[in-house]
């Protein structure tokens, strides 16, 4: 039996939270539902593998902002182009044409909305491609320098949390061998007491002694296990603070990747901003962009992962388990 409470599923973790944290939830990490330690209590050994994910995961989300930045300036670009070449070729077939009055006039001025046009977005283009794509980039690699095939934070926090369980996991498995033994030695002395129960009187004494020493094995075999136990309830206030630091600097680690997201979101929008600023459509379109960002949450974001990966979640400690035929 496994000594820690696995969740029966993943909504229940999420009875307590507040409507803000369920929506995070619903938005996007329950991707990580996937994750082999989703459900388990953090401080099951090896679960803290999901903290360390999260950590070669931010390098892989950096990587793809950068990329969706640089496709979006490409695309700027290419429609700037497009434009310019639009512009140029009417404005030529107009020279050529037989128009004339007013009404070319008006012609000429809506084939030089896209030269204007062109402006707009190659200037989007411009800032995008000159200022804050190279500072994703550089972002990412001062953040996520690799050692080999791993990224050092990874290493980092992989061996601490190895270090803070490592005498907790060899605890555990000296648990499981008393509490084995413990059962064995019952079920030797329950076998034993049937045996001389069932016996002829001649034998009864004999088997009365070997009934005897097994009972005394239990009694020898539960107060080991009982002391496991009671050394498992002394070890966890210290077990569970070493895990928590080490926590803790993961999510340190996460709100810088989170908090620098949200830097880039509002430099985009103020790039947006630059750019549409006389255009009441595209004005519209920077509000909407806006409110979007004023419900990014660093905080409630970290406090989800904490409610489902964290020390929050539930956890069964090792108790005393009474052997039942």
């Amino acid at each position: 039996m496994n000594l820690f409470h696995r969740k029966s599923s993943a909504a229940s973790s999420s009875t307590n939270q507040s409507p803000s944290v369920l929506n995070t939830a619903v938005a996007g990490p329950e991707a990580f539902a996937s994750n082999s330690a989703y459900g388990r209590g953090f401080f099951e050994p090896g679960a803290y593998s999901v903290a360390l994910k999260r950590c070669d995961n931010g390098h892989d989300l950096a990587q793809q902002f950068a990329d969706m930045y640089e496709e979006r300036a490409q695309l700027e670009l290419n429609y700037t182009n497009q434009l310019r070449s639009w512009s140029r070729k009417w404005h030529g077939e107009l020279i050529k044409s037989q128009e004339y009055g007013t009404n070319k006039k008006v012609w000429d001025q809506t084939v030089t909305t896209g030269e204007q046009m062109a402006e707009v977005h190659g200037a989007l283009s411009s800032s995008l491609s000159d200022s804050l794509i190279p500072k994703l980039r550089q972002w990412r690699k001062d953040n996520y320098e690799k050692s080999l095939l791993h990224y050092k934070k990874t290493k980092e926090f992989e061996k601490e949390f190895i270090d803070a369980q490592k005498s907790w996991t060899k605890l555990l498995d000296k648990i499981s061998e008393l509490k084995s033994a413990y059962f064995a030695a019952c079920k030797t002395a329950k076998s034993a007491d049937d045996t001389e129960r069932n016996a002829s009187d001649e034998n009864r004494k004999k088997l009365a002694d070997k009934a005897e020493v097994a009972r005394r094995e239990v009694g020898f075999a539960k107060t080991k296990y009982e002391q496991a136990i009671n050394e498992a309830r002394e070890q966890r206030p210290r077990y569970e603070s070493a895990m928590k630091e080490v926590f803790e600097r993961t999510q340190a680690f996460e709100r810088k990747r989170l908090e620098f997201f949200k830097e880039t979101f509002d430099e985009f929008s103020k790039l947006l901003e630059t750019a549409t600023q006389d255009n009441v459509i595209l004005k519209k379109m920077i509000d909407d962009y806006k409110t979007s960002l004023i419900a990014h949450d660093s905080t409630q974001d970290l406090t989800w992962w904490d409610q489902n990966y964290g020390p929050q979640t539930n956890n069964r400690w090792p108790e005393f388990e009474e052997y039942h035929d």
